[in-house]
């Protein structure tokens, strides 16, 4: 005779496992949660627009003579009425450029960026086309004889010079310029 085989029966403690992790996860995001908002609300995140409107002018008993502190035993948040353009942004031009002195044995080598204080759009226009303006400023650097590059302001007039090729490049397929200063970060004459 064969013996049957009883097969295991099904108990509650395998979805034990699985309950704790699930708990424990959920815990642990509470926790999580938790803590931010605690550290928010103790430094004063939720309070932002109450403190800005409580050191504005004219509220509160009083004059306001400036110094920080007076009325409320706090620094007094001072608005700031200066900014009135983007942010200044530069890049760098990946390699130096290398042109031969007219009329000399020399060589010159520069390594050049270009700032504006208009919108990410320039400096995205400057990447596209790097090249076109690498070969204007190229052309611009081979007209450089060597008894220009003793007279006096000499760099800031090639920097200029350097500018407007690439205002240009950029004004002939972007319609717009943009670069308001070429920065020298190295300049070798040899």
């Amino acid at each position: 005779m064969v013996a049957a085989k009883k097969e295991p029966e099904a108990t509650n403690t395998s979805r034990f496992p699985m309950v704790a992790v699930i708990a424990t996860a959920l815990i642990s995001v509470a926790l999580c949660v938790g803590t931010v908002f605690a550290t928010l609300y103790m430094t004063g995140y939720f309070d932002r627009d109450t403190t800005l409107q409580a050191s504005g002018t004219g509220s509160g008993s009083g004059e306001d003579t400036g110094e920080p502190g007076e009325r409320s035993g706090q620094p007094q948040m001072k608005e700031n009425k200066t900014v009135t353009r983007p942010q200044t942004q530069y890049y760098e031009i990946a390699r130096p450029l290398t042109a031969n002195v007219a009329e000399s044995r020399k060589v010159m080598q520069l390594t050049l960026a270009v700032m504006t204080h208009f919108d990410k759009a320039v400096m995205d226009n400057v990447v596209k086309h790097e090249l076109a303006i690498r070969s204007s400023m190229l052309a611009v650097m081979a007209g450089v004889k060597e008894k220009d590059l003793l007279e006096t302001g000499f760099k800031e007039r090639l920097a200029e010079d350097l500018r407007m090729a690439a205002n240009s490049v950029l004004e002939e397929y972007e319609d717009f310029g943009g670069i308001e200063k070429v920065l020298f970060s190295e300049f070798l004459v040899q």
